[in-house]
Protein backbone atom coordinates (compact mmCIF):
# COMPACT_ATOMS: atom_id res chain seq x y z
CA UNK A 1 0.00 0.00 0.00
CA UNK A 2 1.23 3.51 -0.76
CA UNK A 3 0.80 6.62 1.31
CA UNK A 4 -2.45 8.50 0.56
CA UNK A 5 -0.46 11.57 -0.46
CA UNK A 6 1.45 9.54 -3.04
CA UNK A 7 -1.82 8.08 -4.34
CA UNK A 8 -3.23 11.61 -4.68
CA UNK A 9 -0.09 12.90 -6.36
CA UNK A 10 -0.20 10.14 -8.97
CA UNK A 11 -3.93 10.36 -9.54
CA UNK A 12 -4.02 14.17 -9.87
CA UNK A 13 -0.97 14.55 -12.11
CA UNK A 14 -1.62 15.51 -15.72
CA UNK A 15 1.64 13.77 -16.68
CA UNK A 16 1.91 9.98 -17.16
CA UNK A 17 2.87 8.93 -13.64
CA UNK A 18 2.89 5.81 -11.47
CA UNK A 19 4.06 4.69 -8.05
CA UNK A 20 5.70 1.29 -7.70
CA UNK A 21 6.78 -0.86 -4.79
CA UNK A 22 10.54 -1.31 -4.39
CA UNK A 23 12.34 -3.46 -5.30
CA UNK A 24 9.60 -5.55 -6.93
CA UNK A 25 8.40 -2.84 -9.33
CA UNK A 26 4.76 -3.78 -8.76
CA UNK A 27 2.36 -0.96 -9.65
CA UNK A 28 0.89 0.53 -6.47
CA UNK A 29 -0.81 3.49 -8.18
CA UNK A 30 -1.27 4.41 -11.84
CA UNK A 31 -2.95 7.44 -13.37
CA UNK A 32 -5.09 7.49 -16.54
CA UNK A 33 -2.50 9.34 -18.72
CA UNK A 34 0.08 6.59 -18.10
CA UNK A 35 -2.46 3.82 -18.63
CA UNK A 36 -3.47 5.41 -21.94
CA UNK A 37 0.17 5.79 -23.01
CA UNK A 38 0.67 2.06 -22.37
CA UNK A 39 -2.51 1.14 -24.24
CA UNK A 40 -4.13 -0.21 -21.07
CA UNK A 41 -6.40 0.84 -18.21
CA UNK A 42 -5.79 1.84 -14.59
CA UNK A 43 -7.68 -1.24 -13.35
CA UNK A 44 -5.73 -3.61 -15.58
CA UNK A 45 -2.34 -2.20 -14.49
CA UNK A 46 -3.07 -1.92 -10.75
CA UNK A 47 -1.17 -4.60 -8.86
CA UNK A 48 0.67 -5.88 -11.93
CA UNK A 49 4.42 -5.74 -12.47
CA UNK A 50 5.83 -2.74 -14.32
CA UNK A 51 8.50 -5.11 -15.65
CA UNK A 52 5.81 -6.79 -17.77
CA UNK A 53 5.56 -3.56 -19.77
CA UNK A 54 9.18 -3.88 -20.97
CA UNK A 55 10.77 -6.09 -23.63
CA UNK A 56 12.46 -9.12 -22.08
CA UNK A 57 15.92 -7.76 -22.95
CA UNK A 58 15.35 -4.62 -20.84
CA UNK A 59 13.86 -6.22 -17.71
CA UNK A 60 17.12 -7.18 -16.04
CA UNK A 61 18.39 -3.62 -16.26
CA UNK A 62 15.14 -2.34 -14.75
CA UNK A 63 15.34 -4.91 -11.94
CA UNK A 64 18.85 -3.75 -11.08
CA UNK A 65 17.64 -0.15 -11.05
CA UNK A 66 14.73 -0.91 -8.71
CA UNK A 67 17.07 -2.79 -6.37
CA UNK A 68 19.54 0.11 -6.32
CA UNK A 69 16.70 2.48 -5.44
CA UNK A 70 15.48 0.15 -2.69
CA UNK A 71 18.99 -0.18 -1.25
CA UNK A 72 19.52 3.58 -1.29
CA UNK A 73 22.47 3.42 -3.71
CA UNK A 74 20.51 5.61 -6.12
CA UNK A 75 17.80 8.19 -5.53
CA UNK A 76 16.79 8.20 -9.19
CA UNK A 77 17.71 7.37 -12.75
CA UNK A 78 16.58 8.17 -16.26
CA UNK A 79 16.55 5.47 -18.91
CA UNK A 80 15.47 5.05 -22.50
CA UNK A 81 13.03 2.16 -22.90
CA UNK A 82 11.20 0.76 -25.91
CA UNK A 83 7.70 -0.65 -26.13
CA UNK A 84 5.24 -1.47 -28.86
CA UNK A 85 2.22 0.83 -28.65
CA UNK A 86 -0.93 0.93 -30.79
CA UNK A 87 0.04 2.37 -34.15
CA UNK A 88 3.69 2.82 -33.17
CA UNK A 89 5.73 -0.37 -32.81
CA UNK A 90 9.07 0.14 -31.14
CA UNK A 91 8.06 3.45 -29.53
CA UNK A 92 10.97 4.90 -27.53
CA UNK A 93 10.18 6.32 -24.10
CA UNK A 94 12.09 8.48 -21.66
CA UNK A 95 11.53 7.02 -18.18
CA UNK A 96 12.54 8.76 -14.96
CA UNK A 97 12.35 6.64 -11.79
CA UNK A 98 12.92 8.27 -8.42
CA UNK A 99 12.71 6.94 -4.87
CA UNK A 100 10.90 8.91 -2.19
CA UNK A 101 10.75 7.96 1.47
CA UNK A 102 7.18 8.24 2.74
CA UNK A 103 6.07 6.90 6.11
CA UNK A 104 9.36 5.01 6.50
CA UNK A 105 8.94 3.18 3.17
CA UNK A 106 10.83 3.85 -0.05
CA UNK A 107 8.42 4.18 -2.97
CA UNK A 108 9.37 4.50 -6.62
CA UNK A 109 7.79 7.26 -8.72
CA UNK A 110 7.87 6.65 -12.49
CA UNK A 111 7.36 9.39 -15.05
CA UNK A 112 7.05 8.18 -18.65
CA UNK A 113 7.26 10.35 -21.77
CA UNK A 114 7.61 9.49 -25.45
CA UNK A 115 11.24 10.40 -26.19
CA UNK A 116 11.36 13.59 -28.22
CA UNK A 117 15.06 14.41 -28.29
CA UNK A 118 14.37 17.57 -26.32
CA UNK A 119 14.99 18.71 -22.77
CA UNK A 120 11.23 19.27 -22.53
CA UNK A 121 10.90 15.55 -21.80
CA UNK A 122 12.40 16.16 -18.37
CA UNK A 123 9.65 18.50 -17.23
CA UNK A 124 6.66 16.18 -17.16
CA UNK A 125 6.74 15.00 -13.55
CA UNK A 126 5.41 18.24 -12.07
CA UNK A 127 2.94 20.74 -13.55
CA UNK A 128 4.28 24.07 -14.86
CA UNK A 129 5.68 26.51 -14.10
CA UNK A 130 9.02 24.86 -13.41
CA UNK A 131 11.31 26.97 -11.26
CA UNK A 132 14.37 28.43 -12.90
CA UNK A 133 17.47 26.39 -12.22
CA UNK A 134 19.02 27.54 -8.94
CA UNK A 135 21.31 26.30 -6.17
CA UNK A 136 22.90 23.98 -8.73
CA UNK A 137 26.54 23.44 -9.73
CA UNK A 138 27.21 22.10 -13.24
CA UNK A 139 30.43 20.48 -14.36
CA UNK A 140 32.26 17.63 -16.10
CA UNK A 141 35.04 15.17 -15.35
CA UNK A 142 37.46 13.80 -17.93
CA UNK A 143 38.48 10.21 -18.65
CA UNK A 144 40.89 10.30 -15.70
CA UNK A 145 37.95 11.35 -13.46
CA UNK A 146 39.41 14.78 -12.82
CA UNK A 147 37.22 17.88 -12.89
CA UNK A 148 37.75 19.88 -16.08
CA UNK A 149 34.66 22.12 -16.09
CA UNK A 150 32.67 23.53 -13.19
CA UNK A 151 30.33 26.52 -12.83
CA UNK A 152 30.86 29.49 -10.58
CA UNK A 153 28.12 28.28 -8.19
CA UNK A 154 30.60 25.87 -6.55
CA UNK A 155 31.90 28.76 -4.45
CA UNK A 156 28.53 29.25 -2.75
CA UNK A 157 28.05 25.50 -2.30
CA UNK A 158 31.48 24.35 -1.09
CA UNK A 159 33.37 27.58 -0.36
CA UNK A 160 36.04 26.94 -3.00
CA UNK A 161 36.65 28.52 -6.40
CA UNK A 162 36.32 26.79 -9.77
CA UNK A 163 40.06 27.23 -10.25
CA UNK A 164 40.66 25.21 -7.08
CA UNK A 165 38.49 22.40 -8.48
CA UNK A 166 40.13 21.99 -11.88
CA UNK A 167 42.24 18.83 -11.98
CA UNK A 168 40.90 17.52 -8.65
CA UNK A 169 40.09 13.75 -8.71
CA UNK A 170 36.35 13.40 -8.25
CA UNK A 171 36.74 10.40 -5.91
CA UNK A 172 38.95 12.53 -3.67
CA UNK A 173 36.08 14.95 -3.08
CA UNK A 174 33.53 12.27 -2.11
CA UNK A 175 33.17 10.94 1.44
CA UNK A 176 34.80 7.49 1.61
CA UNK A 177 31.56 5.91 2.82
CA UNK A 178 29.72 7.28 -0.22
CA UNK A 179 32.28 6.12 -2.79
CA UNK A 180 30.71 2.63 -3.26
CA UNK A 181 27.34 4.21 -3.99
CA UNK A 182 28.96 6.60 -6.45
CA UNK A 183 30.66 3.72 -8.27
CA UNK A 184 27.34 1.86 -8.38
CA UNK A 185 25.71 4.95 -9.90
CA UNK A 186 28.44 5.24 -12.52
CA UNK A 187 28.01 1.58 -13.46
CA UNK A 188 24.25 2.11 -13.90
CA UNK A 189 24.94 5.13 -16.09
CA UNK A 190 27.60 3.30 -18.10
CA UNK A 191 25.23 0.37 -18.63
CA UNK A 192 22.82 2.57 -20.52
CA UNK A 193 20.76 4.82 -18.24
CA UNK A 194 20.95 8.35 -19.57
CA UNK A 195 21.47 9.85 -16.11
CA UNK A 196 21.46 8.74 -12.47
CA UNK A 197 20.88 10.57 -9.21
CA UNK A 198 22.21 9.88 -5.74
CA UNK A 199 23.01 11.63 -2.47
CA UNK A 200 26.68 12.14 -1.67
CA UNK A 201 28.73 14.04 0.88
CA UNK A 202 31.39 16.29 -0.58
CA UNK A 203 34.36 17.91 1.11
CA UNK A 204 33.88 21.61 1.71
CA UNK A 205 36.41 24.27 2.63
CA UNK A 206 35.39 24.16 6.27
CA UNK A 207 36.18 20.92 8.16
CA UNK A 208 32.87 19.24 7.41
CA UNK A 209 31.03 17.38 4.66
CA UNK A 210 28.25 18.94 2.61
CA UNK A 211 25.38 16.65 1.58
CA UNK A 212 24.09 17.22 -1.95
CA UNK A 213 21.89 15.52 -4.49
CA UNK A 214 24.13 14.66 -7.44
CA UNK A 215 23.03 13.82 -10.98
CA UNK A 216 25.58 12.16 -13.28
CA UNK A 217 25.48 11.37 -16.99
CA UNK A 218 28.08 9.34 -18.86
CA UNK A 219 29.14 11.18 -22.04
CA UNK A 220 31.43 8.55 -23.59
CA UNK A 221 31.82 4.78 -23.79
CA UNK A 222 35.40 4.97 -22.52
CA UNK A 223 36.38 3.14 -19.32
CA UNK A 224 36.46 4.93 -16.95
CA UNK A 225 33.90 7.11 -18.70
CA UNK A 226 34.01 10.93 -18.86
CA UNK A 227 30.90 12.31 -17.15
CA UNK A 228 28.82 15.44 -16.76
CA UNK A 229 27.35 16.24 -13.35
CA UNK A 230 24.98 18.53 -11.48
CA UNK A 231 25.21 19.12 -7.72
CA UNK A 232 21.97 20.28 -6.09
CA UNK A 233 22.07 21.87 -2.66
CA UNK A 234 20.48 19.67 -0.02
CA UNK A 235 19.63 15.96 0.06
CA UNK A 236 16.27 14.19 0.29
CA UNK A 237 15.62 15.49 3.82
CA UNK A 238 15.86 19.14 2.85
CA UNK A 239 13.69 21.63 1.10
CA UNK A 240 14.46 23.45 -2.14
CA UNK A 241 16.62 26.09 -0.48
CA UNK A 242 18.54 23.54 1.58
CA UNK A 243 16.64 24.16 4.81
CA UNK A 244 16.07 21.02 6.85
CA UNK A 245 12.57 19.61 6.92
CA UNK A 246 11.68 18.82 10.53
CA UNK A 247 10.98 15.14 11.14
CA UNK A 248 7.73 16.13 12.77
CA UNK A 249 6.55 18.17 9.79
CA UNK A 250 3.37 17.25 7.99
CA UNK A 251 3.62 14.47 5.41
CA UNK A 252 2.52 16.93 2.75
CA UNK A 253 5.51 19.18 3.47
CA UNK A 254 7.95 16.29 3.31
CA UNK A 255 6.49 15.02 0.06
CA UNK A 256 6.57 18.54 -1.41
CA UNK A 257 10.28 18.75 -0.56
CA UNK A 258 10.84 15.40 -2.29
CA UNK A 259 9.00 16.55 -5.39
CA UNK A 260 10.84 19.87 -5.63
CA UNK A 261 14.14 17.99 -5.39
CA UNK A 262 13.02 15.61 -8.14
CA UNK A 263 12.01 18.59 -10.30
CA UNK A 264 15.48 20.08 -9.84
CA UNK A 265 17.08 16.73 -10.74
CA UNK A 266 14.98 16.42 -13.89
CA UNK A 267 15.81 19.98 -14.92
CA UNK A 268 19.53 19.47 -14.29
CA UNK A 269 19.56 16.11 -16.09
CA UNK A 270 18.33 17.81 -19.25
CA UNK A 271 21.38 20.08 -19.24
CA UNK A 272 24.11 17.49 -18.76
CA UNK A 273 24.44 16.17 -22.34
CA UNK A 274 25.11 19.74 -23.52
CA UNK A 275 28.07 20.55 -21.27
CA UNK A 276 30.64 18.81 -23.45
CA UNK A 277 30.04 21.51 -26.07
CA UNK A 278 31.73 24.10 -23.86
CA UNK A 279 35.51 24.52 -23.79
CA UNK A 280 37.26 23.16 -20.72
CA UNK A 281 38.36 25.70 -18.13
CA UNK A 282 41.98 25.14 -19.10
CA UNK A 283 41.10 26.35 -22.63
CA UNK A 284 38.88 29.25 -21.53
CA UNK A 285 39.35 30.05 -17.82
CA UNK A 286 36.76 32.83 -17.91
CA UNK A 287 33.98 30.24 -18.21
CA UNK A 288 34.50 29.67 -14.49
CA UNK A 289 32.87 33.07 -13.91
CA UNK A 290 29.54 31.85 -15.30
CA UNK A 291 26.71 30.45 -13.19
CA UNK A 292 24.76 27.29 -14.00
CA UNK A 293 21.90 29.46 -15.34
CA UNK A 294 24.32 31.18 -17.72
CA UNK A 295 25.78 27.83 -18.81
CA UNK A 296 22.24 26.63 -19.58
CA UNK A 297 21.69 29.64 -21.84
CA UNK A 298 25.15 29.43 -23.39
CA UNK A 299 24.94 25.76 -24.41
CA UNK A 300 21.64 26.38 -26.16
CA UNK A 301 23.08 29.39 -27.93
CA UNK A 302 25.86 27.17 -29.26
CA UNK A 303 23.11 24.86 -30.59
CA UNK A 304 21.87 27.75 -32.70
CA UNK A 305 18.77 28.49 -30.62
CA UNK A 306 17.40 32.03 -30.53
CA UNK A 307 16.51 33.77 -27.23
CA UNK A 308 12.80 33.04 -27.68
CA UNK A 309 13.44 29.29 -28.06
CA UNK A 310 15.89 29.32 -25.15
CA UNK A 311 13.31 31.02 -22.94
CA UNK A 312 10.70 28.40 -23.89
CA UNK A 313 13.14 25.54 -23.19
CA UNK A 314 14.11 26.91 -19.79
CA UNK A 315 10.57 28.09 -18.91
CA UNK A 316 11.70 31.66 -18.21
CA UNK A 317 10.92 35.01 -19.82
CA UNK A 318 12.80 36.32 -22.84
CA UNK A 319 13.94 39.30 -20.76
CA UNK A 320 15.54 36.86 -18.30
CA UNK A 321 17.43 35.21 -21.17
CA UNK A 322 18.56 38.62 -22.46
CA UNK A 323 19.81 39.52 -18.98
CA UNK A 324 21.77 36.27 -18.81
CA UNK A 325 23.27 36.96 -22.25
CA UNK A 326 24.35 40.46 -21.21
CA UNK A 327 26.06 39.00 -18.15
CA UNK A 328 27.76 36.31 -20.28
CA UNK A 329 29.09 38.91 -22.74
CA UNK A 330 30.52 40.98 -19.89
CA UNK A 331 32.12 38.05 -18.06
CA UNK A 332 33.67 36.57 -21.20
CA UNK A 333 34.64 40.04 -22.54
CA UNK A 334 33.04 39.61 -25.93
CA UNK A 335 31.14 42.12 -28.05
CA UNK A 336 27.99 40.20 -28.82
CA UNK A 337 26.67 36.85 -29.96
CA UNK A 338 28.86 36.42 -33.04
CA UNK A 339 32.04 37.25 -31.12
CA UNK A 340 30.92 34.93 -28.30
CA UNK A 341 30.35 31.92 -30.54
CA UNK A 342 33.61 32.43 -32.41
CA UNK A 343 35.51 32.68 -29.15
CA UNK A 344 33.99 29.50 -27.71
CA UNK A 345 34.62 27.59 -30.91
CA UNK A 346 38.25 28.66 -30.88
CA UNK A 347 37.93 30.76 -34.01
CA UNK A 348 39.36 33.79 -32.23
CA UNK A 349 41.46 34.10 -29.13
CA UNK A 350 39.65 34.90 -25.91
CA UNK A 351 40.24 38.37 -24.57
Amino acid sequence: MTDNRVDSLVRDSAAPLAAVELPSGRFAAVNPPLAKLLGSTVDALAGSSSLDQLPAAERHSAELGFQALADGHLTGYQAIRTRDTPGNPGQVFSVWVNAVAVGGTRVGLISVTPAAGSDGEFRTLLPPPVRELGDVVLGTVDGAWRIDRISQDVTALLGITPEQCVGVPVLGAIHPSDAPGFLTAVEHARRGERSVALVVRLSAREPQWREVSAVFAVVSSEIPPPMAFALIRGGPGTGPAGAAVDAGAARESRLEAHMMRIADELHAAGLLPRLERLPTLSRNPRLSLLTSREWAVLTRLLDGQRPAAIAADLVVSQSTVRNHLSSIYAKLRVNGQVDLIRTLRGETASH
